[in-house]
Order: C-alpha cells, then structure tokens, then sequence
C-alpha cells in the first residue's frame, strides 16, 4: 500500500553518482520508517540556452501539503538562480527542512566532510613516510571546495613545521596538457616526493603524466586523491584516497528529518565524516591488488552502453522530431520507454493547458480558448511493469491517479516537462526494488520528449494559422460563406459525388430584393447587414455537403447534390421563412427578402463544370423572374 507519509526530495542531477547515492539512502531509510520518497529532479546551469528557463517548473509538479518533510540537496545545483527560487519556496513552508550542503543555510544540515583529509594525507605523507615535500595539486573548475581542501594542506604542513614553496601548490583544469603543465611546474623546484590530489580524478590525471614523463608511482612521485572512485582501485599501484559516504549522508539526512517530524531538536550542522583509504600510491603496501582485467570489461561494457545510448538517442529523437498528434506520439514512446533498465513504472502526465496558444495567436484566428479547470492533469501515457495502461485525467491533489498508488511501496522520481518558458507537465518514473538506475542518455530522452510535445504544440498553432488563411482565402469575409475561390475549390468535388452515385445536381442562384434602396435610405453599412442575415438565412437551411457562396453583392450561389424537384422547391420556402421569421422579429425599419430561382440536372460521367455554369444561368433566368413577380406585388 502506498504510505500516506511522504517526504519530499528535491535534487538536481539525478543521473550523478553522488546523488544517486544519496537518493538511496533517502529511499531506503524512509521506506524503513512507513515513508515514501518522492524525488524531484531537474537539470540546471548545463548552458543550454533559453531551454533550461523552464527547470523552474518543478516547482509546479509537487503538493507541498502532502509532505511530512522536504531534504534539500542544494549542493546539486548548478543554477545559483534555480537553487535561490527553491529555496525561496521552501521558506514558505510550515514542514521540517533538511539541507544536504557544505555551506551555511538557513535549515539544520548534513554535511559530508571529506575535505579535512587532505590534511590527514598531508600529515600521512610527512609523519609515515617522512617526506620532506608535499605538494597540493587543485582543480580551477571546483574552486570552492579545492580551495577548501588546500587550506587543510596548509595547516597540515604548519603542525609539523613546514610551509609550502613557491612551486608546491598549482590549479588547473581537467585537461590532460593542463596537468602536464602542473607536473612541470611543481618539477622546476625539483622531483616532489609527494603530490596529495583535489580528487580521484585529477589524481589519475597526474598519475598519467607523470608516467609519461618516466616518474615511477610510488617510488619517485607519491600520489593521492579523494572521493573513492571506481578507476582509482584499478590503478597499479592501487590509488590512496578518501571515502565517499554518500549513501550514509541519505541516511543521515532522514534520520534527522525524522527527528524534526517528531519534534525533536538538531544542532546547525551535522556532520558525517569520510575517512582516509590507504592503497598503495602513497608508498604504502596493501594486501588488495587490483586485477584489471575486471575493470577493462567494465570499461568494454561502459562504452558498448554509451554507443547503444547515443545512437538511440538519435534514433528516438529521429522518430519524435516531426510527430504532430500526440496519440502517435505515445506509441512511438512506448517502444523507447520499454527498453529503460529496470524501470518499473513510466508515467507522462500533462497539464490540461499544455498545449495552449498564446492569446495573440487566438485573437489573429478568430478563436476562443479557456482552460479553467487548472487542477486536472491529464495521464497521457502509463506503463507499469512492462503493460500499457489506459490513460485517464486526475486532480491535482495526488501526482498520480488513485489507482496507480493502491498496493505500491514505490519511491517515485519527477522530471519536469517543458519548453522554455512553457511547462508541459512531467513525467514520474520508478525502479524494481527502489533501486535507483537512472542513467545519463535518459536526460536526452527527457529533451526528445519535450521536443515532441513543443512540436505538436507548435503544428496546433500552425493549424490554426493555416485554417484561418484558408479562410481568409477560400471564404467570403462579411458572411463566412465561401467566395468564388471556396466554391470552385469544392465544385468538382460535389459534381464527382454526384456522378458517382447518380444523384441528381441543383444549382440556386439567390439575390436580395431591394439592397439598393437599404443602402440609400439606411446606409450600407445597414446593407452589409442585410446581406449577413441573408447568408444566414441559406446557412441555416443548406444540407449537409451542400455549397454555399457569396462572390460578390448581393447574389448567392448553392449547389446540392440529391434534391428532387419538390425538395428543391422546398429549400426556396425553407430560406423565405427563415428571413419572414427574421422580419418579424426584428426592430430593423426595413424588410429582408429575397428572389430565388433553381435549375436541376442528372449529371453523366461526361458532365463538367461548363454544365453546371449553363444550370446556374437557367436559375438566374428563373430567378429574375421570380424577382420581377416580387416587384409588381409590391407595387
């Protein structure tokens, strides 16, 4: 059954290793106390223009009300901007807050400290292996926690007496021949004997170079790093490091906010402590060997997932790129969305104005549109356990419908749905056994979806846009008939109709009695109206698939297809009455009628439009007649 109490997560980049460490202690720890996870995920500051201004629609996804306690991983954000405008929502609340950082914040905190070790490396590398110089090798990308972990190198070296020299401390960037220009630098002073790394990754960089240069590891060059990462235990000699905790620091966080829910008390800062791992760069012997031909088929195995990613990255996009219905959209999706490892449930959920044009584009169309019931949310796509499910619309009290949460323990991850500034909706997914597997390539699938959905958008406006040009063109604009061009677009296709299934063609030819003297006495733009109530008049009273049009004046055109001679004659009274009803009802000083004449004919298959032009003559013979009979009862 899916817990009532909730505790909500709020964390960018969910595909990192670092977050989805932490996600998992929060899922696991919850889900120990009766509680459900829900994760809400974005991806900010990766520079991708006027796109990510819509991150800050995950704001919109959640209920706040629903959620016991919030965790904050405000570390996560890139985006100071977006970081600022949860917080700024959070600060609204009345729930506990847990902020997972290293910088000072308002609510309690859990920190991970790891930087002290490079103090502890330091110190190993001066009082164990007494070396006589220790460099400090930081990262100019990561400043502020680099600069934090060399002033521990710092104070490491002061305890024991020493400072460091001009060409003992360098920054630089990721880049290989950036590192190689630190090694160069730090060697100008001579060989260093040690060199304590901002991280694994920098370290292994360095551990490169220095090969390269002919230094052997450890023996010439002593290296360490930080963060305990997978390539660092496959080195020969394996990588001295630092633990990365991650997951406890999930665990941690709950175990605090658990507190607070229960209104306990917590200090400002919690801290939980990484510990030093020592292998065998720093010169130590280790009992652990790394045998690399593991890694190598991880490595192998890694890049045969990459390629297998990008290239349905582009097979996906691909097939979404010019999808302009969205039920077509979906079962495109379904086939990409079977293929996720391990996810159980796929939802896509839609605001009920997703698809809205802006009020400019309803007003160049002459169309209306107004959503009003805002708290419905439309469940667009629904596949849980590998079986589509029918989709349904929902109020927004519960991001999912009822049904979906009945007999489920999942822990549920949010990704917003957007176009620039537009927000779609989102989509909500989970995995087998809560464990998280959220891969990189899924940040591709989520633009390729909200690519798709833009574009449908976008083809909605063009079909209205298109439409109203073809109005414009095809209609005539005082009575919203067709103008000549309309008629003479569907002519052809009424006469094959009628061939076709030997019905016979009626052409009318009606013209207004009496505009003349309207215009003259009332104005013309009383005659205008006139003509519109006329128009009506032959709207209100044509069949289905019958033609109508005005080309000019006060003379109209109608083609039918299927009237006997009586129902023609009937559709003449139908249009008289309509305008005597008219009459009589209106406050207008002058009458509307109207003179009406018809010509009918079985079409053979050798008949065209010449023929019908000869039945529209002999209904303007007929009705001038009928006009002239209309003249002399009035006088």
């Amino acid at each position: 059954m899916y817990h009532s109490q909730k505790i909500g997560v709020f964390i960018s980049h969910i595909f990192g290793v670092y977050q989805q460490g932490v996600c998992q202690g929060i899922i696991d720890k919850a889900l120990e106390y009766g509680y459900t996870a829900e994760i809400f995920t974005s991806l900010d500051g990766e520079n991708l223009g006027v796109y990510e201004i819509g991150e800050e629609s995950i704001l919109q996804i959640p209920n706040y009300d629903s959620f016991d306690g919030i965790i904050f991983a405000s570390d996560t954000y890139i985006s100071s901007d977006l970081k600022q405008k949860i917080l700024n929502k959070l600060r609204t609340l009345t729930c506990p807050i847990v902020d997972i950082t290293v910088a000072d914040s308002q609510f309690p905190t859990v920190s991970l400290e790891n930087s002290s070790m490079s103090g502890e490396l330091t110190a190993h590398f001066l009082t164990v292996h007494h070396a006589s110089r220790v460099c400090y090798l930081g990262c100019s990308e990561e400043s502020f926690v680099s600069d934090l972990r060399e002033n521990y190198y710092r104070e490491a070296l002061k305890k024991h007496g020493k400072t460091p020299g001009d060409k003992d401390v360098y920054h630089c960037s990721y880049d290989t021949a950036a590192v190689s220009k630190a090694l160069a630098f730090f060697c100008e002073a001579g060989t260093p004997e040690a060199v304590v790394c901002y991280n694994d990754r920098l370290a292994l960089l360095f551990f490169a170079a220095a090969l390269a240069a002919g230094f052997r590891i450890p023996e010439d060059i002593a290296i360490t790093g930080c963060d305990d990462t997978p390539e660092g235990h496959n080195t020969s000699p394996m990588l001295t490091t630092v633990s990365f905790p991650v997951y406890e620091l999930g665990v941690n966080a709950v175990e605090n906010l658990l507190t607070l829910i229960r209104g306990g008390s917590l200090p400002p800062t919690t801290l939980l402590s990484a510990k030093p791992i020592i292998h065998n760069s720093c010169g130590c012997s280790s009992s652990e060997n790394a045998n690399s031909v593991f890694f190598v088929q991880e490595l192998s195995s890694r890049i045969a997932t990459l390629e297998s990613s990008i290239l349905g990255s582009m097979s996906m996009s691909a097939s979404l790129q010019h999808i302009t219905d969205l039920d077509y959209g979906m079962e495109l999706l379904e086939q990409f969305v079977q293929r996720i490892e391990n996810c159980r449930e796929f939802y896509l959920c839609l605001y009920s104005d997703w698809d809205s044009v802006s009020s400019h584009i309803l007003a160049l169309t002459n169309n209306e549109e107004t959503v009003t019931d805002t708290d419905t949310i439309l469940l667009k796509f629904a596949l849980k356990e590998g079986k589509r499910l029918p989709e349904c619309s929902y109020r927004k009290k519960n991001l999912l419908p009822d049904y979906i949460y009945d007999d489920s323990d999942c822990a549920y991850i949010y990704i917003p749905l957007f176009f620039e500034d537009k927000a779609f909706g989102y989509i909500a997914l989970s995995y087998t056994d809560n464990q998280i597997d959220y891969h990189f390539r899924l940040v591709q699938w989520q633009i390729n979806i909200n690519q798709m959905l833009q574009s449908i958008r976008e083809a909605k406006r063009t079909g209205m846009l298109v439409a109203r040009l073809e109005d414009i063109y095809m209609k005539d604009s005082l009575t919203g008939l067709y103008n000549k061009h309309g008629y003479n677009h569907f002519e052809e296709q009424l006469l094959n109709h009628a061939i076709s299934e030997k019905l016979p063609l009626t052409a009318f030819l009606i013209d207004m009695d009496g505009l003349k003297n309207i215009n003259d006495t009332y104005g013309h733009s009383e005659g205008d109206f006139a003509i519109r109530v006329l128009g009506q008049a032959l709207e209100s009273t044509a069949g289905e698939g019958d033609l109508c049009a005005r080309f000019s004046g006060d003379e109209f055109y109608m083609l039918t297809a299927g009237l006997t001679d009586k129902e023609a004659k009937l559709r003449t009274e139908a249009i008289e009455a309509y305008l005597e009803s008219y009459n009589r009802l209106s406050s207008k000083e002058y009458h509307i009628s109207c003179s009406c004449g018809f010509s009918s004919a079985l079409p053979t298959p050798d008949f065209t439009p010449e023929h019908i032009q000869e039945l529209f003559a002999e209904a303007d013979k007929r009705m001038y007649e009928e006009k002239s009979r209309h003249h002399a009862a009035r006088t």
